[in-house]
């Protein structure tokens, strides 16, 4: 933390506190270090995390991340971690908009630092990847800022994701949009497109010269997204469906046999012992008021289990670019999944209701991103490139062991430079 976001503790400090400073015994950062710390341990809720957050050495060590250290007058001799119903009722009096730049801060310095740089496709394009998800189940009578599904259905609330593709096959959340907003004269909900306008123009606003490539599953193979990619000069690689587009997909298979020469063949693994690869794409194919190219791709494994994909993109494809295109997007879509899959599954906490607030439950996710890309350098740029146990270890067991060596030593007064930033890739 202190090599790659060495300002992270005065970006808490700085945040709105509607608080009487007076009568505080807690500093902002140490609140918002109580939040980072419980995702961060993979706690996994606030009963986990408040069981054990004042055992051991942790207190001491709360000091040395958020700058209010064990002498501080406001202890009376003895530091002690906040509760996290102190931190959920702090969440609630803040406004999210604030706390949800943090992340994009901490991944605009990782760029300054040029650690995406060997992740660029073409040494130019950043791979942006778009997904939604459930973020938690709405408390019976606490539905505000939710949605429903269906009339009976349980509410829920839904977040819309944008990643960075990073080195190593390493996901960083980079920015997000709520899908809570409700029009009362239409009766219309929310949805994850609506949600997607407003967060790409908020990354063109905040990064305007930048040049993205987006990555998206078929929901977002729609023409107004290809309209407002067109708009802002980006790229994209999106997934396609038969049923999504029945007429360019009706148009590809007419033309198809048409366009032999629009053909590469890769074997998979070493000696091709995984398997067979076969890439076959139709360009200029009408899609609203754009000409796109349709690639598809078959996949043969060893067992004779077969898969196919299709992708419509914008880029010029050419048997020299076609597999470097689809491999380090359309293909690495799965990257987000995988991240929704580890934040869900192993104690992190996405999909768990730590609270009944919606403007707490923004201000959580928040600082579950700032966790998550803590934990990404932490994980992958640091354990498991420098120790071999540690790759075999599962990031739950990794992050528990942090966890306890919190609780049963003291960070040192002074720390070695940890050097350069590096990735496995």
């Amino acid at each position: 933390m202190r090599k790659v976001f060495p300002g992270l503790s005065g970006r808490y400090e700085a945040l709105p506190d509607p608080r009487r400073q007076d009568m505080c015994r807690y500093s902002a950062a140490h609140i918002w270090w109580t939040g980072t710390l419980l995702f961060l341990t993979h706690a996994g809720s606030r009963n986990a995390f408040d069981q054990t957050r004042n055992s051991g050495q942790v207190a001491y060590n709360m000091g040395r991340f958020c700058g209010q250290e064990a002498d501080d007058p406001r202890f009376d001799g003895e530091p002690l971690i906040t509760c996290t119903d102190n931190l959920t009722h702090h969440l609630n009096r803040v406004n999210p908009d604030p706390v949800r730049e943090i992340p994009i801060e901490m991944c605009e310095q990782l760029i300054k630092r040029r650690v995406f740089d060997a992740a660029r496709l073409f040494d130019t394009w950043y791979v942006l990847i778009f997904d939604g998800t459930v973020q938690e189940r709405c408390r019976q009578g606490f539905e505000e800022g939710g949605k429903h599904a269906g009339r009976k259905g349980a509410a829920y609330r839904y977040v819309l994701q944008c990643g960075l593709r990073g080195p190593g096959n390493t996901f960083y959340p980079f920015m997000h949009e709520h899908v809570d907003m409700h029009d009362p004269h239409t009766e219309k909900e929310d949805c994850e497109l609506s949600a997607f306008f407003r967060l790409s123009e908020r990354i063109k606003q905040r990064f305007p010269r930048m040049r993205f490539c987006v990555v998206g599953d078929a929901l977002f193979c729609a023409s107004t997204v290809l309209d407002r990619c067109a708009q802002y000069g980006w790229k994209y690689v999106l997934t396609v469906k038969e049923g999504r587009q029945p007429g360019l997909w009706e148009e590809l298979l007419a033309l198809l046999p048409l366009s032999w020469s629009n053909a590469l063949r890769v074997w998979k693994g070493q000696d091709g012992r995984e398997g067979l690869r076969d890439f076959r794409w139709v360009s200029d194919l009408p899609m609203g008021e754009h000409k796109v190219t349709t690639v598809l791709v078959g996949e043969l494994g060893l067992k004779a289990d077969a898969t196919l994909y299709a992708y419509v993109t914008n880029f010029l494809i050419t048997p020299d670019r076609v597999l470097q295109i689809i491999s380090t997007t359309g293909r690495e879509r799965h990257l987000i999944e995988d991240y929704f899959n580890t934040e869900k599954n192993t104690g992190v906490g996405l999909g768990h209701v730590f609270c009944a607030s919606p403007n707490a439950s923004k201000n959580f996710f928040s600082l579950l991103q700032v966790a998550a890309i803590l934990w990404t350098i932490i994980c992958h740029g640091y354990l498991m490139r420098t120790f071999d146990w540690a790759a075999r270890a599962t990031q739950m067991a990794l992050a528990r062991a942090i966890a306890e060596g919190l609780r049963s030593s003291l960070l040192p007064e002074t720390l070695p430079c940890p050097g350069q930033l590096r990735f496995l890739t």
